[in-house]
């Protein structure tokens, strides 16, 4: 693989890896992202499947040069007898087909990568909605009493501050009895 297209498939990767993040904190502005990133990837999507479709057709012609190459000078290519097999066994040993087959393999890879980018774009469109429903049933929401909970709770704290001033009245009543 040719090192210019390892850095292209690496950095979509990479790029894949940061779109998947989802900033539940912002839920809007992912929301508003969503469209825009979608169709950024499945544009990318089709240049790639555009692309493989030229290089398949590439390899495809290259196949059949070797193909006519062979079957008309079968000497160079040290075949005894011209056999479709024989053919196919020498044509994969060529330089040309190697090079042509490799590009066809990488070509495919990067529109499998994007494939996969979409899909999971797909499944983060999903999560967003989950979440948003989520954040409507206040899943994210700092904890609250609730009003039976607070009134408790507003009893417990008179109980507990007429406890702490009936002890100070009655030891002052006591000191004046004597």
């Amino acid at each position: 693989m040719n090192k210019k297209k390892e850095d292209e498939i690496m950095q979509t990767e990479h790029d894949v890896d940061n779109i998947l993040t989802i900033n539940k904190n912002v839920l809007d502005d992912e929301w508003l992202g969503q469209p825009k990133l979608y169709f950024q990837w499945a544009v990318q999507l089709e240049d790639a499947r555009a692309e493989l479709d030229e290089i398949k057709a590439e390899f495809d012609v290259a196949k059949s040069d070797l193909d006519l190459a062979i079957r008309t000078n079968p000497d160079d290519y040290d075949l005894p007898k011209v056999t479709d097999k024989a053919i196919a066994a020498a044509m994969i040993t060529q330089k040309e087909y190697l090079v042509a087959q490799q590009e066809f393999f990488i070509a495919k890879h990067r529109a499998g990568v994007l494939q996969a980018a979409v899909t999971a774009l797909d499944q983060r469109k999903k999560a967003l909605e989950k979440l948003v429903d989520l954040h409507g049933q206040k899943y994210f929401a700092s904890p609250r009493a609730s009003e039976q909970s607070r009134e408790h709770w507003d009893d417990i704290q008179k109980r507990s501050a007429r406890s702490k001033v009936k002890p100070k009245i009655s030891s002052s009543r006591k000191k004046k009895r004597q």
